[in-house]
């Protein structure tokens, strides 16, 4: 997994979005033969408006985190689909918290193994729960109590 930037044209401005992506081989419609194709697997929007270190230190705690399948040879579209299928449930979330004035990132722990152990430990929790998106100043309370007593 890795964090993707995808650079599209709006107008007359270049704007960067950002996305978890992993790669898988997929077999072309052409004769080419497989070729390596980008899966998004979560959005985190405009970088402009996105903490980009956080960002990425989310891309490897979901990498870390996500449910594991059982792969054989060629299996790689069909789990990664549904990796990307458990991930889109946290979608809002994941925005919620890597957006720049939402300011998620300035309330973490600057030691790196307390703040990667309670990110992984959110993620995790997010994923066995599914969507449950509260409103912005609940959602910080709670995390901030959360926090307070790690």
């Amino acid at each position: 997994m890795y964090l993707r930037k995808n650079k599209v044209k709006v107008g007359e401005n270049r704007r960067t979005y950002l996305s978890v992506a992993h790669n898988v081989w997929w077999t072309g419609r052409t004769n080419k033969g497989p070729q390596s194709r980008p899966v998004v697997l979560a959005s985190f929007g405009a970088e402009e408006k996105t903490d980009v270190a956080l960002a990425e230190e989310l891309v490897s705690i979901i990498e870390n985190v996500s449910p594991r399948y059982g792969l054989r040879r060629g299996d790689g579209k069909e789990a990664t689909m549904r990796l990307a299928r458990e991930i889109r449930r946290i979608e809002p979330f994941l925005k919620l918290i890597t957006r720049r004035d939402f300011g998620f990132a300035g309330c973490l722990p600057s030691e790196n193994a307390e703040r990667t152990f309670l990110l992984e430990n959110l993620v995790r929790e997010r994923l066995a729960i599914g969507e449950d998106l509260r409103g912005e100043e609940e959602l910080l309370g709670q995390l901030q109590s959360r926090m307070t007593r790690v």
